[in-house]
């Protein structure tokens, strides 16, 4: 399971990436007259995905807590 949450993080990541160099070339290109309801839709997709990641690190640092909590204890009980 922790495999696949950090695949899931590893993928969220270049995600990420992908978003921001998408960002960045609409930044760049001059804003049109009327509002930039595509850079604000890509900013919004952005903030999603780093939340989402966050949430899915935050799953990952509980279950290496748990995993080296169950070792500690495993090897308080061993005689």
């Amino acid at each position: 399971m922790l495999g696949t949450e950090l695949q899931n993080v590893r993928d969220d990541t270049v995600a990420i990436m992908d978003l921001l160099t998408e960002l960045e070339k609409n930044l760049a290109l001059p804003l049109p007259p009327e509002p930039p309801f595509q850079v604000i839709s890509d900013v919004t997709a952005l903030h999603d995905r780093v939340y989402d990641m966050a949430r899915r690190v935050g799953r990952v640092k509980q279950i290496i807590r748990d995993k080296v909590l169950q070792h500690t204890l495993a090897a308080d009980m061993s005689p």
